[in-house]
């Protein structure tokens, strides 16, 4: 095969790439078989080429005839992927290159345009990206996606999310958090909101953090390391990546927390909220590993190691408060 011919037949697998991402649901094989042909560099290439030329065209998708080719486009888009075994040897029918036009100038790509993805109290969703990254999001979590052939960019607007990502040395992997930003190429980590930046932890790989509004606003984490930039003086601290991850399992682990904090973090979980009333046990270190939601797990072991005692109100509430102090016996 000649270097024009190859050229051609990765143009148009990639014109099916794209037809195929574009329908309303899109099958887990399908996101699988096109990370792995995305991965060869030339394959990687055309395909940003035809994002390119999409958004170049995206002030004509409001066009009537357009719209109408892009109909078309989309009910040939399975039977353009079935051809892709033969697309390698050639055999091209004129037919798929019409489709490919019609997608490229009308359809509003899927990671081309901005996706939402959130979960409500105490729920846990694994969502997995065109690139075949993956997101895990923890409870009341939001974050909005959008992936181009130059850049991979994720927006956590509230809540947790731990990133498992695709290696794609052309396109940086860049989570934004409030004013901060972390950029990978291929790792794991974690980002919480916190404030008006994030807390970033890194499992595995390597991750830059740029944070806007701090005078010193950018650190590289190592693997077990972690920066909370919304510190007054963000310092890069090394931590248990596992401990500080295991809400990704359905398990808090508490570590020398205080009690104050755990309660807080138990509660992101539950709507029946824990309220600590007990001053003299709030700033006490903690340890012990809970299930996500477990609140009563988690009140009993309080009421167990220490003098407090458990009310639950009308409105469902667990008021934790100092026990009575007994009594000094009368003899």
């Amino acid at each position: 095969m000649t270097a024009d011919n190859d050229l051609d037949v990765r143009r148009r697998e990639a014109a099916s790439w794209f037809a195929t991402l574009n329908q309303k649901r899109v099958a887990a094989s399908d996101i699988t078989a096109f990370s792995q042909w995305r991965r060869t560099p030339a394959n990687a290439e055309a395909y940003a080429r035809i994002e390119t030329m999409w958004e170049a065209a995206g002030s004509l998708k409001g066009d009537a005839d357009i719209a109408a080719l892009t109909a078309g486009a989309r009910a040939r888009a399975d039977a353009s992927r079935k051809l892709q075994g033969r697309l390698a040897k050639g055999l091209i029918p004129i037919g798929a290159v019409a489709a490919v036009a019609a997608v490229v100038v009308g359809v509003t790509m899927w990671s081309a345009r901005p996706l939402s993805y959130e979960t409500g109290l105490g729920e846990r969703r694994i969502v997995v990206l065109a690139d075949g990254s993956k997101v895990t999001l923890d409870t009341e979590s939001r974050i909005t996606v959008r992936l181009t052939g130059r850049r991979r960019a994720v927006e956590l607007a509230s809540g947790q999310a731990f990133f498992d990502v695709e290696g794609d040395p052309a396109r940086p992997f860049v989570v934004r958090a409030g004013a901060t930003d972390v950029t990978a190429l291929g790792t794991r980590f974690d980002v919480r909101r916190a404030g008006g930046g994030a807390q970033v932890t890194l499992v595995e790989g390597k991750v830059d953090v740029v944070d806007r509004g701090q005078a010193t606003p950018r650190w590289s984490l190592a693997p077990g390391q972690q920066i909370v930039t919304a510190s007054p003086r963000p310092a890069v601290r090394s931590v248990d990546a596992a401990s500080e991850t295991s809400w990704t399992v359905g398990r808090l682990i508490f570590a020398g927390d205080t009690v104050e904090a755990a309660v807080a973090e138990v509660n992101r979980y539950t709507a029946s909220k824990v309220v600590l009333d007990a001053p003299a046990i709030a700033d006490i270190a903690v340890s012990g590993a809970f299930n996500t939601g477990d609140v009563e797990g988690f009140v009993s072991a309080l009421t167990e190691l220490y003098p407090v005692v458990a009310e639950r109100t009308p409105s469902g509430q667990i008021v934790i408060r100092d026990a009575p102090a007994k009594n000094a016996s009368v003899r």
